[in-house]
């Protein structure tokens, strides 16, 4: 859920027991401290497995303090040390194994550039770089658990309170509820005209601490450390009002907005300039650069050893497509892809040349008289999709994303499905979340494809690396088995 940042700076009372947030400061140079010994510990340790001694040669102590210069810059440069609370762990390793990444990376630039590569051992540069991110890797994760459990047992836990009761504030109520290692408890909240009920709550309602004008006395007797304003976007004058109360008031203050009824996809905070801005809709792959970047060198490494290992079956099944019937071996279709640009996808034919030109909307379905028997064998195996490669290596298509569907498709359910077109904020994949997920080949029913959009939107919104992996392997395993493609 968006949270709008008001200030930033936080309220605590001399009787806080929030320990761990009144040493943040030292805990974070703690942190960085340590990070860095890291580097220089495990190169060491690196040196002493490869040659017994635990003083380097010159060139290496070099070596060193290079990459000890890079990784104060790449350390610094990635968002390692920003406040993780309620965000996941496999995000906060994705970041730190790109910026340990990024500091090799210029590593390897400074010694290409200056020949510096037959002085010291690759074998110890490797074992160097596994060595590093294995300790670092483990030692966030150890951090992580143990602040996790300090909050799951009440410590370092921020007290919120809230001013008006929406449907938004009711959502983090009940994942802060399921989730106490997040460190956040919504105590209470000042009554608006526009309160709404929780319902189904694993507690009674929030108790109610009174009205917006009694929120300053409330402040003066007890620790709070945020107040969340809840209202609507339209009561301008109301949060004016109640930020004008609060001047003196040196508090963490959130703008917690009801946008539900905006068909949102993905939204966050953002400012450009200095005005603030919220996104309502954007791709997945829209939040974070770092993870635009790891997405594209996934999908061309990947796709790039595909064709370099499967390019014998991809000669075998041109010839076989050919012997089967007249007509080119590769089909090509134009597609709505990011942004809903066209582009031409390739596959291999599997219909009789001349019998895709039906009016309509229309879908291969069973035992179609327009697909040839080894076409039927293509599809229901999903090898036709294999030059999708080639579209993937171009940049049209991803490995993962929501299937691509044909320009009459997307026009006609456009119309019948709500966010539909939502699809196209990310490439299309040749694989997808709705695909492993059983949603493949022929929808006969509207409510087959309202599905299809459902995983392909759950899937924007969840995007990571471990994600992409994830439905890379599910598809070895169940898609290329099905027998709802034809």
């Amino acid at each position: 859920m968006l949270l709008a940042d008001l200030s930033s700076t936080t309220y605590t009372t001399a009787a806080s027991p929030r320990l761990l947030t009144k040493y943040a400061a030292a805990a974070d140079l703690m942190l960085r401290v340590f990070d860095l010994a890291v580097v220089v510990a495990s190169a060491l340790v690196a040196y002493r497995l490869l040659y017994g001694t635990a003083l380097p040669a010159a060139a290496y102590r070099v070596a060193i303090g290079t990459t000890l210069l890079y990784a104060v810059i790449c350390f610094a440069l990635f968002p390692l040390y920003r406040s993780w609370r309620g965000r996941g762990l496999r995000q906060e390793l994705l970041i730190l194994g790109c910026a340990f990444g990024g500091v090799f990376a210029l590593f390897s630039v400074h010694a290409l550039v200056i020949q510096y590569g037959q002085t010291v051992s690759r074998l110890w540069i490797v074992l160097w770089f596994v060595g590093g991110l294995a300790t670092l890797v483990v030692a966030r994760t150890l951090l992580r658990l143990f602040l996790n459990g300090l909050r799951a047992h009440g410590m370092d836990v921020q007290r919120v309170v809230v001013v008006g009761l929406r449907q938004p504030v009711v959502k983090i109520d009940h994942y802060l509820q399921r989730n106490p290692w997040v460190g956040m408890e919504v105590v209470g909240y000042f009554r608006s005209p526009y309160d709404l009920r929780i319902a189904g709550s694993r507690r009674d309602d929030l108790p109610c601490l009174g009205d917006p004008e009694e929120l300053i006395d409330y402040l003066e007797h007890n620790r709070v450390d945020q107040v969340w304003i809840s209202l609507p976007l339209g009561e301008r004058d109301r949060i004016k009002d109640l930020l004008a109360r609060l001047e003196h008031y040196p508090i963490n203050l959130k703008l917690v907005p009801d946008l539900f009824d905006f068909g949102m996809l993905n939204q966050q905070g953002d400012q450009i300039g200095s005005v603030p801005v919220i996104n309502l809709r954007q791709g997945g792959v829209d939040r974070s650069s770092y993870f635009i970047v790891a997405k594209s060198l996934l999908d061309r490494l990947l796709a790039l050893l595909a064709i370099l290992v499967l390019w014998p079956l991809m000669l075998a099944i041109a010839i076989g497509v050919k012997l089967g019937s007249p007509g080119p071996a590769l089909f090509r279709q134009r597609r709505h892809g990011l942004g809903g640009r066209e582009f031409w996808m390739l596959k291999f034919r599997s219909m009789r040349m001349h019998a895709s030109g039906a009016a309509g909307p229309a879908q291969a379905t069973r035992n179609d008289s327009r697909v040839t028997p080894f076409g039927a064998f293509l599809r229901r195996t999903s090898l036709d999709e294999l030059p999708q490669l080639f579209n993937v290596l171009g940049g049209s298509m991803s490995l993962v994303g929501p299937r691509p569907h044909a320009a009459q498709h997307n026009t006609y359910y456009e119309r019948l499905i709500q966010h539909y077109m939502h699809r196209h904020y990310v490439k299309p994949g040749i694989t997808g979340w709705a695909q492993v997920n059983g949603y493949r080949g022929e929808t006969p029913e509207l409510r087959t494809m309202k599905k299809r959009v459902q995983y392909d939107l759950d899937y924007i919104r969840r995007w990571s690396l471990w994600l992409d992996l994830k439905i890379i392997a599910l598809t070895v395993v169940r898609v290329l088995g099905q027998k709802n493609a034809y």
